[in-house]
């Protein structure tokens, strides 16, 4: 959990009545996505800042996306998200850990180069053992 909210959660469950919600609306109820736009003026705000129709599930987009980038864990990532499986998250987001094998292949340690003949130098006429 981030830091940064780990003292909310804390003390919400420690104070809250059964049952409650963590994250709760204004009325004690739960956020919708109606709710929530309107209560935080997403229009608006968006607008603002130059990310008109940006939508909240583009946010979720960007932080799996930003996740991913990061190098989490193929199996964190559905954890995170909520998604019941890897497979449903690879699924939506796998073309994100398109260079990941080269990547891995990268992180191989180092093998010298097999030498080349021009290395050893001039290839025999005739192999040893054969026309003699």
């Amino acid at each position: 959990m981030p830091a940064a909210v780990e003292g909310y959660v804390r003390r919400s469950v420690a104070t809250a009545a059964p049952g409650a919600f963590l994250f709760p609306s204004p009325t004690g109820g739960i956020w919708t996505n109606t709710n929530f736009r309107v209560r935080c003026r997403w229009t608006e705000v968006t607008q603002a800042v130059g990310l008109g129709g940006t939508t909240i599930h583009d946010l979720r987009d960007a932080a799996a996306s930003l996740l991913i980038a990061a190098g989490a864990d193929v199996k964190a990532v559905p954890v995170i998200l909520g998604h019941a499986t890897a497979t449903m998250t690879m699924d939506l987001y796998g073309h994100l850990f398109s260079d990941t094998p080269w990547v891995a292949m990268e992180r191989l340690p180092s093998f010298p180069e097999r030498p080349t003949w021009s290395a050893i130098g001039p290839a025999p006429a005739q192999p040893p053992g054969i026309g003699m």
